[in-house]
């Protein structure tokens, strides 16, 4: 990354929102391609990584970038999620990887060079696979100038959660079972609550204890 970089004056606003108005500008299509995955950490939690790829001599600024920082030069990767009741965020978009760090005198910018990877933390509500539409916004530069292209729009297709099945009673090999009593070999008893077989303390008849879990007993072993 060289030291030219270009000011976020009044001016770049002005020329930003006329690309959004009149259309896409030529140009920056053959320097960044985008492409979005989906990255499952469990069952029902994911990340929505979005990565962009740079031809040589470009960079594309971190979502940590601070214009403020750099003499108002510099505009940070952005990133807006569309409501949806499949999923909700978990706490805001970061960098999937470490951006380089450039200092001169306009101040510190934070960037990619090669490719520059984003990633949105999710929690997936349902059991349906189901849509993320996103919206975003970027800047890229070379030491000649700033390219900044309109808004981006992107989506990925995730799977939903798979409820955990309910385990099966645990019925230990020894044990001879009367409905929801049984004894094992050394003459224990035991008796069947919520599908466990639990065994009953010292001192306890099975049917007492039994009713005494049923009614909201604790467990004592």
């Amino acid at each position: 990354m060289k030291k030219h970089l270009v000011r976020l004056t009044l001016f770049l606003t002005l020329i930003h929102s006329g690309f959004s108005t009149f259309g896409q500008i030529s140009g920056w299509q053959d320097k960044v391609s985008w492409s979005y995955t989906v990255e499952k950490i469990s069952d029902n939690e994911a990340y929505v990584v979005a990565t962009a790829k740079l031809i040589k001599g470009w960079h594309i600024f971190s979502v940590n970038h601070d214009p403020e920082k750099a003499d108002f030069t510099g505009y940070p990767t952005t990133f807006k999620f569309k409501t949806n009741k499949s999923y909700k965020l978990i706490g805001k978009t970061v960098d999937g990887k470490k951006a380089g760090t450039h200092k001169d005198e306009l101040g510190i910018s934070l960037y990619f060079e090669g490719s520059g990877i984003f990633k949105q933390k999710i929690e997936i509500l349902t059991e349906d696979k189901f849509d993320i539409n996103f919206d975003y916004s970027f800047q890229i530069c070379d030491e000649n100038g700033c390219l900044f292209p309109p808004d981006q729009s992107g989506k990925v297709s995730i799977s939903g959660y798979k409820p955990q099945a309910k385990e099966a009673s645990k019925v230990p090999s020894e044990l001879k079972i009367k409905g929801d009593f049984a004894t094992d070999n050394d003459g224990k008893d035991y008796v069947k609550h919520d599908d466990e077989w639990i065994l009953v303390p010292d001192g306890n008849s099975p049917n007492f204890y039994k009713k005494y879990l049923t009614l909201g007993g604790t467990n004592e072993n």
